[in-house]
């Protein structure tokens, strides 16, 4: 197989996608919402039986629904704007080189092979792929679809993903299908109809 290169820079929404998307991944990261949400619920119900501080249950839900919102907000959309924005590497121009050997990353700061044994899952949306490495702290390397030239292109990168890293990946997807050629016929001339 030929090595499959790509260059492009990640924009701020192209980063925050990806991001996202790893983040709604990982099911420890549903649990702790869910536990941070019951926590500040159940803080304020008991600080309601405190006669001083009596507040109606629908207060105390309200509370912890705008607290939770204020959470979800900074891990899922601000934290991540944040590391964007003062991570001039992030915002760097990347080369990436896909073989059957594994994914070599450049930028004008690293220089980095890394094995597809590394890899353990691929993620997607319409608009990214984002390929999951590392145990405890979560890392990716996000590729947006965008940078591929054509349909075909893709689908030797996906062909590739799948046969190395995660086989539930489906061989094709409607993006890829979406941007298929139109028809164009083999002669402009009318056909000889006499």
């Amino acid at each position: 197989m030929q090595p499959l290169r790509l260059r492009f820079t990640y924009t701020e929404a192209e980063y925050l996608s990806a991001s996202r998307l790893l983040m709604r991944s990982e099911t420890n990261m549903v649990v702790r919402l869910a536990a941070f949400f019951l926590l500040m619920f159940f803080g304020g119900i008991l600080l309601s039986l405190v006669e001083v501080f009596s507040f109606p249950v629908w207060l105390v839900l309200l509370i912890a629904l705008l607290f939770e919102g204020v959470f979800v907000y900074q891990v899922f959309v601000e934290m991540p704007r944040r590391y964007f924005r003062g991570n001039i590497q992030a915002r760097a121009e990347y080369q990436l080189t896909f073989t059957d050997e594994g994914v070599w990353v450049q930028t004008s700061q690293i220089d980095s092979k890394l094995a597809w044994s590394l890899y353990t899952r691929v993620l997607e949306n319409s608009g990214m792929y984002v390929i999951v490495y590392g145990k405890d702290a979560r890392m990716m390397t996000a590729v947006p679809k965008r940078v591929f030239t054509n349909a075909n292109e893709e689908l030797e990168f996906r062909n590739l993903v799948r046969r190395q890293v995660d086989n539930r990946l489906a061989p094709t997807n409607a993006s890829i299908d979406a941007r298929a050629p139109e028809y164009v016929p083999s002669s402009l001339e009318p056909p000889d109809w006499r």
